[in-house]
């Protein structure tokens, strides 16, 4: 087993542009697409009919005090004829007792805004109702009781959500690549009759199949790691120190793309065939899994049954419980069993199919 692993990786070492190519453009995409979303806030265009300017400023001061939200005074006119050409999603109208929104389309950010205005105007209700009882004197807010957060959960923003969906998206989605277009040279050597050669061997089929997996396995699990390492240089992207829970999910992810190679090359004949499906196949479960797009725009029953069945989907669950939440290895068990749950049933799919080609 040693043997077949130590020559994989030298050929490998000879002939590296292909895992390169596949790094690089990890760590191009998640850098361009989520490396400009980090402290961003979400601005809100925000006008009214009713209230006075002086009003308005006031209604503006409070809502500004969170430094997530940037509520702009804007005319109604240019509002709405931003929205109409699509350059806005919505805007806020304020009130005196009220607030509407005005909304040109979806948007993520929507929520969380709504969330906090009506918390805003709930805690001045409050304090206008308070303040028209008889016999009540001035008015003090005050904070009885503190909460200091210290999970990783501290993702409330829809820009902080697309950031790191993009960077576990895309980094397991190159990493699909890169394990499959390096297990073409296993077809390779089929095709050529190295193979064979090595069945006729001293080697046992176990060790041979158990060097070339190893090989392909840990050339996965470096690349993710690599690039989670280089992110957090380059972005600014926190790993977090929960290193057990977080390896235990890339190996369970590793582990189930392998295998489904080995489906794939026992469905294929020739490495060009298999050249072909590979980019279909990476391609089709990175969107059906979440990883071009988050699963909760999706009101489509049947794909998101789909996506269930997509190991990504499950390995972007795990990174996002064990880094962003710090769960546990115990707390991690459901995408974790459902990856090895996959990669048992690929393998032995697989093996089935590559002893077939081989007795052929």
């Amino acid at each position: 087993m040693l043997t077949i692993f130590i020559l994989q990786w030298k050929r490998l070492l000879k002939q590296p542009a292909l895992i390169l190519t596949f790094f690089g453009l990890t760590l191009l995409f998640v850098y361009f697409l989520a490396g400009g979303q980090g402290n961003q806030t979400i601005t809100v265009p925000t006008y009214s009919n009713e209230l006075t300017s002086v009003e308005l400023n006031d209604w503006l001061d409070r809502l500004n005090e969170e430094e997530i939200y940037a509520f702009e005074e804007t005319e109604e006119e240019t509002v709405r004829e931003a929205i109409r050409m699509n350059e806005r999603s919505f805007a806020l109208e304020l009130s005196d007792q009220s607030y509407r929104f005005l909304i040109g389309r979806e948007d993520m950010e929507i929520s969380p805004v709504i969330r906090f205005v009506e918390q805003q105007y709930r805690t001045v209700h409050r304090l206008e109702e308070a303040a028209s009882l008889g016999g009540v004197g001035e008015i003090e807010l005050r904070e009885f009781i503190t909460v200091e957060t210290v999970a990783r959960s501290e993702v409330g923003s829809s820009n902080e959500q697309y950031r790191l969906g993009v960077v576990f998206g895309m980094t397991l989605y190159f990493s699909i690549f890169s394990i499959l277009f390096l297990m073409v040279n296993l077809i390779e050597e089929k095709v050529t009759g190295t193979w064979q050669r090595l069945i006729f061997s001293p080697l046992t089929k176990a060790r041979i199949y158990l060097g070339q997996l190893f090989h392909y396995g840990m050339a996965g699990v470096i690349q993710i790691v690599l690039a989670l390492i280089i992110l957090r240089a380059l972005i600014g992207f926190d790993v977090g120190d929960n290193y057990a829970a977080i390896a235990l999910v890339i190996l369970s992810f590793v582990f189930a793309i392998v295998s489904l190679g080995l489906v794939l090359m026992g469905l294929v004949q020739t490495p060009q065939q298999l050249q072909i499906v590979i980019p279909i196949v990476g391609t089709s479960m990175a969107m059906l899994g979440g990883a071009f797009w988050p699963l909760e725009v999706v009101n489509n029953r049947f794909l998101l049954f789909i996506a269930d069945l997509m190991p990504i989907r499950y390995g972007m669950e795990g990174l996002t419980g064990a880094i962003l939440r710090n769960e546990s290895i115990p707390q991690l068990a459901g995408p974790v069993l459902v990856l090895l749950a996959m990669g048992i049933i690929f393998m032995a799919i697989g093996l089935n199919l590559m002893e077939k080609i081989s007795e052929n």
